[in-house]
């Protein structure tokens, strides 16, 4: 039997297509429930405009509202691979459609961060988030909510 070990995860959720906000809503809703969260912090929302590659259509162009939610989760129950596949069913039941890398959608499910793990699967898991110093939508929103974790990742890559 496995042992038991509880971290702390990080969330980011963005929309910019429908109702953004009941989109958020029903993430953290189904995310709490899916991995059994506790001890939750969210976010206060955070407006920001979409990234865009140079040849995006100008349709494209919509607004974002992003946040960050943490909590503790059983990572020996839900592994890396297990949390991302489950988080891919949220987004389709929310009513993500499959589209173009960068392009709108009602829901977008990012893992940030595990704990203090350094995670690589492949390109579409790597733990922390690749993006994590680069985008000011994920910095803002976890240093809001979990800044000693922030700094704990700062730390090792330095």
């Amino acid at each position: 039997m496995k042992k038991k070990e509880i971290v702390r995860i990080i969330f980011g959720i963005g929309s910019n297509l429908g109702d953004r906000y009941k989109n958020i809503e029903n993430s953290i809703k189904y995310l709490t429930q899916s991995f059994f969260l506790e001890n939750i912090k969210i976010s206060k929302f955070l407006k920001n405009k979409a990234m865009l590659p140079s040849n995006a259509p100008k349709s494209w162009n919509k607004e974002f509202i992003n946040i960050a939610i943490s909590g503790d989760i059983n990572f020996c129950e839900f592994d890396a691979i297990k949390i991302l596949a489950t988080i891919k069913e949220i987004e389709k039941k929310i009513g993500r459609k499959d589209r173009k890398r960068w392009a709108p959608r009602e829901i977008d499910i990012d893992i940030l961060m595990i704990g203090d793990k350094s995670i690589v699967i492949n390109d579409l898991l790597i733990i922390p988030h690749q993006g994590l110093l680069e985008r000011d939508f994920f910095l803002k929103t976890v240093l809001e909510i979990e800044p000693e974790l922030l700094k704990i990742h700062l730390n090792k890559s330095v």
